[in-house]
């Protein structure tokens, strides 16, 4: 039996695993001369391929197979955590449990080669020594490591067995253990996924950094014989395992991870808002968002920050822009519009499997649409509960932060996070609504199998929940009780968005970003999309300066009318109703699709959501056929509705989805071109 003098850890050991899924690569953090190395390290092959912004790859890592010319060895190995005696019924125990957990880096074909055990224990723990070799043989584990707190001497086995001279406190999960056998020393590293961003989602990745509590570093890798970066993502055992473990935390999202839209300031990242000019101006933020933190805090695991709309200024450019492309949508034929503003969330948690949700912002539909365009579920609170310190204004009195998913039960479980501890949670206890509330008015689908789709839904949903109905013609209740005098809500609203957009982006960012923009670079004006000059120069127009007032105003008066008349409170229930209503297009705003520049001037479908500050929600119902002029096929397009309830009845809304997913209504979407499966296979 081998005993180590000294072990050397590798300097991310001490962060939580939290996430990660199905990789063609895994990934070995390896510090070398104070300097952190990201190698692709393919654990089926004998080839380590090494990206490194040092230059020069550590001489071990150049070399192909398990050992190199100054004899390292390499070993793929399950660090596993103990509180009992070690044996055979300890080890099995957190073998199933790993199992169980689906973890998709870590795998037993390639880790449980070799078993690294340390025990939660100081004192020295017990050892059956037959029942543990036994164990060894039986899965045919060829290296085991163990921590001082076990006594394995005189084990009868044909695994080669190491004792290491102290107790660690390594996060369970997958690791690579290189070693020599000259100089005694071993040092053990976490194992990443690495996922490739086909989808030109992500701005960047990210990983947690160490050395300043809290914060993150931008960090992505590039794999060879592929285009785009790779996203690092860490195996879920670590996350779930410490939840388990943990008893002086919840953490309901524990193995799960997520991205961000980059509007979100996160403690040590750049925040780009979709900007290149803001992204060289500004420095690394140094606090992260509270609704971001909360997700932190809950156990989920952050993985990089995801593209956006300039600013979050309107939709998708469809090739004008200045700064960054606009992500692609994997639905359908590759062809249709992600939605906007939070267009890389959406795409991110449409084409990725091994993302589980995202994080965007919803000023006038911006979390909703996407959801509606990648069949995803997409909440929109209520105005006001969440913090919105760290994120970039678009209009203060209308912004929200959002979530997208494709999982109901993910969807639910973070909503009632988010909820905890704010006044969402005064009507936890209150009975759900009974009514549904439909929109008369509302133009029927397009397609009429979306229109069937969404009638036969919302019948089934009123069956099986025992719900009564009745309609509202909002044009009509408007024309009789609303402030406008017989005008109608488009022509009263107009310009209400466009010009609160624009002079609130103008005043918190344009202007500064403009000024230090100029210091840096000779007086030059930044570069910037068609949409923000259009919005930075609407600001400074004295018409616009000079009708905020009664746009402000308008605002104000469209809310009272909306929570008065159409999304009424009932202290009962919370919300008198549940307003259902869908806001599916049929294909047509795609990435070829000509794009007008101005700023959002008129009223839409939708944005009476934001300026009645209430919460709504976009569910997947199914996907409908359509010919693509692309692809010269028939393709799938998924279909969405949606459900708004009064303000502070967002837990309404989560505790339906909850029911409509036990009644069998409401399901998990599959990640990529289609929604649901088909008799195809893609």
């Amino acid at each position: 039996m081998r005993t180590f003098t000294t072990l050397s850890l590798g300097s991310l050991l001490t962060q939580a695993l939290s996430a990660a899924i199905s990789p063609d690569y895994h990934s070995l953090i390896w510090k070398s001369n104070d300097q952190n190395f990201w190698a692709p390290l393919g654990l089926n092959t004998t080839t380590y391929a090494l990206e490194s912004p040092a230059g020069t790859a550590p001489e071990a890592l150049s070399k192909r197979g398990r050992s190199s010319s100054q004899g390292h060895q390499y070993l793929p190995c399950t660090v596993v955590t103990l509180d009992d005696t070690l044996s055979s019924k300890t080890l099995e125990s957190i073998v199933n449990q790993y199992r169980a957990i689906g973890d998709d880096v870590w795998s037993e074909e390639q880790f449980m080669d070799c078993l690294f055990v340390q025990s939660s224990k100081k004192s020295r723990t017990k050892v059956d020594h037959s029942s543990l070799s036994r164990f060894i043989d039986k899965n045919k584990v060829s290296d085991v490591f163990v921590s001082k707190a076990y006594n394995v001497k005189g084990l009868k086995t044909k695994a080669a067995v190491s004792s290491v001279p102290t107790n660690y406190d390594l996060p369970n999960g997958p690791y690579v253990v290189s070693l020599s056998d000259r100089g005694q020393e071993l040092d053990v590293t976490p194992v990443y996924g690495l996922h490739e961003d086909a989808w030109e989602a992500f701005m960047s990745g990210s990983i947690p950094h160490n050395a300043v509590a809290g914060s993150h570093l931008t960090l992505q890798v590039s794999i060879p014989g592929t285009r785009a970066p790779a996203i690092i993502v860490p195996s879920r055992i670590g996350s779930v395992m410490a939840s388990k473990e943990s008893s002086k935390q919840s953490s309901p999202l524990a193995g799960l991870r997520f991205a961000v839209k980059d509007i979100f300031h996160v403690k040590g990242l750049k925040t780009s808002g979709g900007s290149r000019a803001y992204y060289q101006v500004y420095g690394p933020q140094n606090y992260t968002t509270e609704t971001v933190e909360k997700t932190l805090t809950g156990g989920a695991q952050l993985v990089g920050k995801t593209r956006t709309i300039a600013f979050a200024l309107s939709a998708p450019a469809n090739g004008k822009e200045i700064d960054y492309l606009d992500p692609w949508n994997p639905r359908g034929d590759g062809y249709q519009t992600t939605g906007g503003s939070s267009s890389g969330s959406g795409s991110a948690a449409t084409a990725y499997d091994w993302l589980d949700f995202t994080i965007g912002s919803d000023t006038g539909g911006s979390v909703r649409f996407p959801a509606r365009f990648g069949g995803l579920y997409g909440y929109k609170p209520t105005h006001g509960i969440f913090n919105q310190t760290g994120i970039l204004v678009a209009i203060a009195e209308q912004d929200t932060p959002g979530f997208l998913t494709r999982s109901p039960s993910i969807f639910t479980r973070l909503g009632k996070w988010w909820a905890k501890d704010t006044p969402l949670e005064d009507a936890a206890n209150t009975p759900m609504p009974t009514h549904l509330l439909y929109y008369a008015d509302e133009p029927a689908l397009v397609q009429p199998e979306a229109e069937a789709m969404k009638l036969a839904f919302f019948a089934n949903v009123s069956t099986v929940l025992n719900m009564t109905t009745s309609s509202i013609n909002v044009t009509e209740t408007w024309l009789s009780h609303g402030p406008s005098n017989g005008e109608p809500i488009p022509s009263y609203m107009t310009h209400v968005y466009s010009d609160q957009n624009s002079i609130q982006f103008y005043e918190n960012i344009g202007k500064p970003l403009a000024e230090r923009y100029a210091e840096l670079n000779n007086g030059s004006y930044f570069p910037a999309d068609p949409m923000v000059n259009a919005s930075f120069y609407d600001a400074q127009n004295s018409t616009t300066i000079a009708r905020l007032p009664t746009s402000i105003r308008k605002r104000e008066l469209f809310s009272d009318f909306w929570n008065t008349w159409v999304q009424k409170p009932l202290s009962k229930t919370c919300s008198e109703s549940f307003f259902a209503h869908s806001y599916h297009v049929a294909p047509g705003a795609e990435k070829v699709t000509y794009t007008p520049v101005g700023v959002v001037t008129r009223y839409y479908n939708g944005v009476y959501t934001n300026f009645a500050g209430i919460p709504e929600i976009v569910v997947p119902i199914g996907q409908v056929r359509y010919w693509s002029r692309y692809t010269l096929r028939e393709e799938w397009q998924p279909v969405t509705v949606a459900f708004a309830a009064a303000k502070g009845c967002d837990l309404k809304l989560f505790e339906l989805v909850e029911r409509l997913e036990e009644a069998g209504l409401l399901r998990e979407t599959l990640a990529g071109k289609v929604a649901y499966h088909t008799d195809e296979v893609w």
